[in-house]
């Protein structure tokens, strides 16, 4: 049983570890809801040194909302559906996961209505060259960032409604030449229309307000001319993803690492390619309405 924990802060703006946690064993509601806040307040908590199942990480990753599938589940752990894999490993020439991490800065499925609280990273198997391992991931505060926006800037936005879009969001990266899923089914693509989220967003826990602005993923500004709309976007979007708001994870085999899709943005580095591989377990809980 997990009794308690300590917290090693990472960076100024966000990122901490959480020491003392074995996510094998059980954890009491009292210790959860200290490691829950601690998950709101730093935006990125991780967890070193894990030896778990996709049963274990399904149980705990759970407790932070309802678990929601990828719309792409044959690329599922099998007998979990839950459980995404991210990876460049193929089998027979085909991918056998998610194979373009690494692509673009994003806020995880903000093309959907309800854009999920949290996702969650298990280091299964990481690209290893010279010694170093490659492969890490960037996140980058979009609390810090809206906190530093000028006060002229923070009134013009203040109030405006962004057009989110998948559609947008993949051809965004096809012009970055890093399109490389199966394609949707029909079916598949009809349960994502265009969805509308507010540009300034507050965080349902912390209550502090931070952009939710993708590049490529946010289509147009709601009653705004594009011509208008999306020099805008590209600008507050670009801020967003300066480096001073910036937290930079080494990945150890064996970590499990949260983030909040409220209050910051990832992207995987892309620095490896087959032979070497690479191999996370993702799962990602439920939010709310965004406001």
């Amino acid at each position: 049983m997990n009794t308690s924990f300590d917290i090693k802060s990472c960076a100024e703006h966000l990122g901490a570890e959480i020491v003392g946690i074995d996510l094998s064993q059980d954890i009491d509601d009292s210790v959860f809801n200290d490691i829950d806040q601690a998950f709101a307040e730093y935006g990125v908590v991780f967890f070193r040194n894990q030896n778990i199942t996709p049963e274990h990480q399904v149980d705990f990753s759970k407790r932070f909302g309802a678990l929601e599938c990828f719309p792409l589940t044959q690329y599922s752990v099998e007998g979990f559906p839950e459980v995404l894999q991210v990876t460049n490993i193929q089998k027979d020439g085909v991918n056998i996961g998610l194979a373009d991490a690494g692509v673009t800065w994003h806020s995880d499925m903000s093309w959907t209505a309800v854009p999920p609280r949290g996702s969650a990273l298990y280091a299964v198997e990481l690209p290893v060259k010279d010694g170093k391992i490659l492969g890490g991931t960037l996140f980058t505060s979009a609390t810090a960032a809206y906190d530093a926006l000028p006060d002229d800037m923070k009134a013009r936005i203040a109030g405006l409604t962004a057009i989110h879009s998948y559609v947008g969001k993949h051809a965004h990266r096809t012009k970055q030449g890093e399109y490389n899923r199966e394609a949707m089914t029909e079916e598949q693509q009809s349960k994502y229309p265009e969805v509308f989220h507010p540009i300034v967003r507050t965080h349902p826990m912390t209550g502090r307000k931070g952009l939710y602005v993708v590049k490529g993923e946010c289509t147009g500004i709601v009653d705004m001319p594009d011509a208008d709309a999306m020099p805008l976007l590209d600008e507050l979007a670009e801020h967003t993803i300066r480096p001073e708001f910036q937290y930079s994870h080494d990945w150890q085999i064996g970590d499990f690492l949260m983030w909040d899709n409220c209050s910051l943005q990832h992207l995987a580095v892309r620095n490896y390619d087959l032979p070497l591989r690479r191999m996370m377990h993702r799962t990602q809980f439920a939010g709310s309405v965004t406001f």
